[in-house]
């Protein structure tokens, strides 16, 4: 495993881009319903809105660059070494700054054929050759993903759980991931939606495959559980080599100080997260024979939305459900762009929200 010395590219690809194309969304006084993005309808803890009030009022004071106080929090609250965490705006920003160090032209970015839509994105910025591995399932295959692997593999992405599937590995097959990856090739577990996966038994976000290695890099967010999107506050767990590079790597104050200090005290109160997930987990378990009974399909996920999948060879499509629940004034998510062209992505939202999904559901299935 090297760093890459290669200038990265500016790409931005077309894909993923707007949430719904070439939709109508509708007008008129119902207020917009979006569970489109996957954000926590929840809302963030109060003793994080009051941090955020707070700070506000010494808005000339710069950020601390290397969000020290931030960081100490994250280890506190996980058992991690803070001198093996880096912070950024957003996840998003640390998968970019992982590709721009240890990428380049010529080089291969291995994941899943459904994995998250950055993982593509910072392999064309990079110039490097995006390279998928077959799912069983919607599920990732850990021997798909190392058959994959060649000597010009740099990086291996895996969504965990992986969006839009919300599948994941189970920890044994995750543990035999990790010892199989060759030590030259950077494994990057993006465990954004770990807080609702931690429910299940067979789950681990993959810290404890940290220590010890050079390679393995999990990467977590504030945007989702912690109901933090407007902040975009991510960060990551390495050694503290891939640390120190990706220090060098990412923009000097990138996370601006309402965002460092939210994200302190949202660690401070996780009562509210845990309950944002267990409500979560509620919801989903109660929409679940709601759709069912529409003749839709729920897959099975451990994360904040749903994967709905509708029959074919009926006028009942993923697309007609789209473009009809959008001018309802209600935005979900196609996933043609993943190859999913019969599925819509749901995200859980509040009882009322999700109410008025099925409510417009019904009259689109008669």
């Amino acid at each position: 495993m090297s760093v890459s010395a290669g200038a990265p590219q500016s790409y931005m690809p077309d894909i993923g881009v707007s949430v719904v194309k070439n939709v109508k969304v509708g007008g008129g006084g119902q207020a917009l319903i979006d569970l489109s993005l996957n954000e926590s309808s929840f809302g963030a803890s109060p003793k994080a809105l009051a941090a955020s009030l707070e700070r506000s009022e010494r808005l000339h004071r710069y950020p601390d660059p290397a969000s020290t106080e931030l960081r100490q929090a994250l280890g506190e609250a996980y058992g991690l070494n803070p001198d093996q965490l880096v912070c950024g705006n957003g996840s998003e920003e640390l998968l970019d700054v992982i590709g721009r160090l240890f990428a380049r032209p010529g080089d291969e970015i291995v994941f899943s054929e459904r994995g998250f839509m950055q993982f593509p994105i910072v392999a064309r910025r990079v110039g490097a050759t995006e390279v998928k591995a077959p799912e069983r399932d919607l599920v990732p295959d850990v021997d798909g993903l190392l058959d994959r692997i060649t000597n010009k593999t740099k990086i291996l992405f895996l969504g965990h759980p992986d969006n839009p599937t919300g599948r994941y590995l189970p920890t044994p097959e995750l543990k035999r991931l990790v010892e199989a990856v060759p030590p030259k090739v950077l494994l990057v577990i993006d465990s954004a939606y770990a807080e609702y996966a931690m429910v299940e038994d067979d789950y681990t976000s993959g810290h404890e495959f940290v220590g010890g290695r050079e390679n393995v890099v999990v990467t977590r967010t504030f945007s989702k559980a912690f109901g933090l999107a407007a902040m975009r506050v991510g960060w990551a767990h390495s050694s503290e080599t891939v640390v120190r590079y990706m220090n060098r790597m990412r923009g000097i104050g990138n996370v601006n100080a309402l965002a460092q200090e939210t994200a302190k005290a949202a660690l401070g109160d996780m009562e509210h997260m845990r309950e944002v997930v267990r409500m979560t987990a509620e919801e989903r378990a109660r929409l679940t024979p709601l759709y069912a009974a529409l003749g839709l399909t729920v897959m099975p996920g451990a994360a904040n939305f749903l994967l709905v999948k509708f029959p074919t060879g009926t006028n009942h499509t993923a697309q007609a459900a789209l473009a009809f629940l959008a001018e309802q004034r209600i935005i979900t998510r196609s996933v043609d762009d993943y190859g999913l062209t019969d599925y819509l992505r749901i995200s859980i939202g509040l009882p009322e929200e999700n109410n008025a999904v099925i409510e417009r559901m019904k009259q689109f299935m008669v």
